[in-house]
């Protein structure tokens, strides 16, 4: 499979054998044009075994140095060791630069040169992926390759593919309950011509080392090259805000699996992320970054992931400000539910979709945008480094595409809608203690769900009809066996009848949430754990210990303090907490 290494861009002959290709006169839209040039570039990018060549240019030093100690002086040797020198760092550099990117250490710009530390992460993401034996929903182990192969490709051919749902879905009775629809000057400016400086914009913000899509080739590859091929990805990309059409080759994703848990073994416990081709990457991120200045407008204020100007913070506050006392008796009975969407991105019904669009009053021609980009995927899955199958896309929003978690936002906005109007035209629903003045029930972080309500049966059939009511029409299902009621010490009396009505689960405090424990309490040295034990794990783990000295300071600074202060952003650490962290650090 091919893959466009960041490090061929250094060389001398990229940019020429670049140019060779691009010289050429493609009969047909400037879109075909560049999916024909970039398949006609591959084998000129097609490289050697980087190892080997180190080891055959550390070898050739090796031999120079051994013959320059039995003749210090001798010129040829002394120019031959020193030419020997630049070829071995040259190939050291390029191998730490392609094991560097794949690598996918963020937080690592630069410093340490030892490549020891790049292949062991290589080669411990690779092993995290390989997959050698998966169960079977009906309980059969699959240990040979084809085998697994087809179970995987079952899977999520039955989740993202098969007949897609067309129904005549009409959300803009909600409207009232909207928090903004958007202005004819608004709708406006979604849809004004594309310059070529947005389209450069989008390009270059592309991060080169993310996985490239499956024609193999990554953003690094186009901001090398952009000299050359400025024109026609140009005008490529502004065909499609032209005629509204996608070629198929552009919108082809393949699936890469990504653990869920450290020994996963059946499919669900793999998560799908969609890598997707760095034109249709620029495309999306025009388009949100059209839909990022409207969202705050769009979006309750419950709702804290992805909008510009909030902050996940705001939601582990709240939600810890409510969940406060619920370990006392005297306080009014109350309850919250904890909602698990079982597959939130992969089973959103793309009608539904376009009527929520609709709904918020975007301009038809931007939805049609949208439409083109979500509704025409097409997927292979990523098994052991190899693709495999090949199927249509039927519904779903694409984890890995830029624009999915915005659309994915809107999606959930609906909800916020349905619950709104039932609570204001049925009556009976009573808000949970402190929230009546501000109209609180929800709070939404991306899938990351939480009702809140007066423990009492009334309100809590009516968050029920509600999820009924949008499961049926966006796709998104509540799971009931990881879906929580948690209650009030004061609710007691009240379990039974409201488990009865929900079929969930029962939940209890602490409780996680976005990462942090949410408690009744003050935070207790115990409920700090986790977090010891994360900066723990990194440090000691095989990145603290193969790190130089400054290396360690940069883990620490950039990934072991982020920690603690997502932690601090909510809870007010214990002073022997914080003695550990700096003690592990």
């Amino acid at each position: 499979m091919f893959r466009f290494d960041n490090y061929l861009a250094r060389s001398t002959e990229f940019i020429p054998a670049v140019q060779r290709i691009w010289r050429h006169h493609i009969v047909g839209s400037a879109m075909y044009a560049v999916t024909r040039k970039l398949k006609a570039l591959k084998p000129s990018q097609r490289k050697g075994d980087l190892s080997t060549n180190v080891s055959l240019a550390k070898g050739f030093l090796d031999s120079a140095q051994t013959m320059l100690a039995a003749d210090r002086h001798c010129p040829t040797l002394l120019h031959l060791e020193f030419c020997c020198k630049l070829v071995y760092r040259l190939a050291s550099r390029l191998e730490q630069k392609m094991l560097h990117q794949r690598a996918k250490m963020a937080w690592l710009k630069d410093g340490d040169q030892c490549s020891r530390i790049f292949f062991r992460k290589v080669a411990k993401r690779r092993a995290s992926k390989r997959v050698f034996q998966i169960n079977t929903a009906d309980g059969r182990t699959l240990t040979s390759q084809p085998e697994v192969i087809d179970e995987f490709i079952r899977y999520y051919e039955e989740l993202l593919g098969g007949t897609t749902r067309d129904s005549l879905i009409d959300l803009r009775y909600l409207r009232p309950w909207a928090r903004h629809i958007l202005t004819v000057d608004e709708a406006e400016a979604l849809i004004a011509p594309v310059s070529s400086a947005e389209i450069r914009q989008a390009i270059f913000d592309i991060d080169e080392t993310k996985a490239p899509g499956p024609d193999g080739y990554s953003a690094g590859f186009y901001k090398a090259a952009w000299p050359v091929i400025d024109g026609e990805v140009t005008q490529a990309i502004l065909d499609f805000f032209r005629t509204g059409r996608l070629l198929k080759q552009i919108n082809a994703t393949l699936i890469s699996l990504i653990p869920k848990v450290s020994n996963p073994a059946v499919v669900a416990e793999f998560r799908p992320i969609s890598c997707c081709n760095v034109l249709y990457k620029a495309i999306t991120k025009i388009l949100v970054q059209r839909m990022r200045s409207i969202l705050d407008t769009l979006i309750s204020p419950s709702q804290n992931a992805f909008v510009p100007g909030r902050s996940i913070g705001d939601n582990v506050l709240l939600a810890q400000e409510l969940f406060s006392g619920y370990n006392q008796r005297n306080l009014p009975p109350r309850c919250a539910l904890k909602v698990d969407l079982r597959k939130a991105y992969d089973t959103v019904e793309w009608d539904f979709l376009k009527a929520a669009l609709t709904l918020f009053g975007f301009p038809e021609r931007f939805i049609q945008w949208i439409a083109e980009c979500v509704t025409t995927p097409s997927y292979s899955v990523c098994i052991n480094g190899a693709p495999h199958g090949f199927f249509r896309g039927a519904r779903g929003l694409r984890q890995g595409d830029p624009m999915s978690p915005f659309l994915f936002v809107l999606v959930m906005e609906v909800l916020t809608l349905i619950l709104r109007q039932r609570i204001e035209q049925n009556g009976g629903f009573s808000y949970h203690w402190r929230c009546e003045a501000v109209q609180l029930f929800q709070l939404s972080f991306a899938d990351d769900l939480l009702l809140f309500s007066k423990a009492e049966p009334n309100s809590i059939q009516l968050f029920k009809d509600g999820l009924i009511d949008f499961a049926e029409l966006s796709g998104l299902q509540a799971n009931l066996q990881k879906s929580h009621l948690i209650l009030s010490r004061s609710a007691a009396a009240f379990r039974d009848s409201l488990l009865a009505i929900l079929d969930f689960q029962e939940g209890h405090l602490p409780l996680r949430y976005l990462g942090l424990p949410l408690l009744a309490s003050r935070l207790s040295i115990s409920d700090c754990q986790p977090i010891l034990r994360k900066i723990e794990a990194r440090i000691k783990g095989w990145e603290g210990v193969m790190l130089s000295f400054a290396g360690r300071v940069q883990l620490i600074k950039s990934v072991l303090s982020a920690l603690q202060v997502y932690w601090a952003m909510a809870f007010i650490l214990p002073k022997h907490i914080i003695k550990e962290i700096e003690k592990t650090a």
